[in-house]
């Protein structure tokens, strides 16, 4: 299995999201990308977008590609939900950090830097629920699958005192 290497929290690029899956509580940081869990919603935002602004579909498959390829980005995951969970998260298998690994970089990182560290995305595969405190207008809770909630706000409060760094 194909996984992604390592990257340190950079802000608004590579994400901190906190993970529920099969009561298990984990920390990844990711590009963002890939944390929108819901492709088929983004792939269509994108194609409006591209259409609204003059271009023809011909030029949104040969910037963007087609629906398959643009998968084929998240290993062929159009939605990531709590069946395609354990297949996403195999391949992020280098990319979870610990409580303690989070604490000792941010305290490293310089006070312009800090903000990296701020966690963007709490995802519960387990209750289907998706919170996010990612800046505006970037909207993650939009691209929630069908039957679960997608909310905006601070989910400090859900994260475990022993995973809180």
């Amino acid at each position: 299995m194909e996984q992604l290497a390592k990257v340190l929290p950079k802000y608004k690029e590579n994400i901190i999201v906190a993970v529920v899956f099969r009561k298990h509580f984990e920390w990844y940081v990711a590009p963002k990308n890939l944390w929108k869990m819901d492709y088929n919603k983004l792939y269509s935002i994108w194609k409006a977008l591209y259409s609204r602004s003059g271009r023809s579909y011909e030029d949104f498959e040969l910037n963007i590609g087609g629906f398959d390829d643009f998968c084929g980005k998240r290993w062929g995951i159009e939605v990531l939900d709590e069946n395609t969970a354990s297949h996403f998260l195999g391949h992020l298998f280098k990319c979870r950090y610990s409580a303690d690994e989070l604490r000792l970089l941010r305290t490293m990182a310089r006070d312009d830097k800090k903000i990296d560290y701020q966690p963007s995305l709490y995802i519960d595969f387990d209750n289907n629920i998706m919170y996010s405190a990612f800046p505006k207008p970037e909207n993650f809770e939009s691209f929630v699958p069908k039957g679960w909630q997608g909310r905006y706000g601070d989910f400090s409060a859900m994260i475990p005192a022993d995973k809180r760094f």
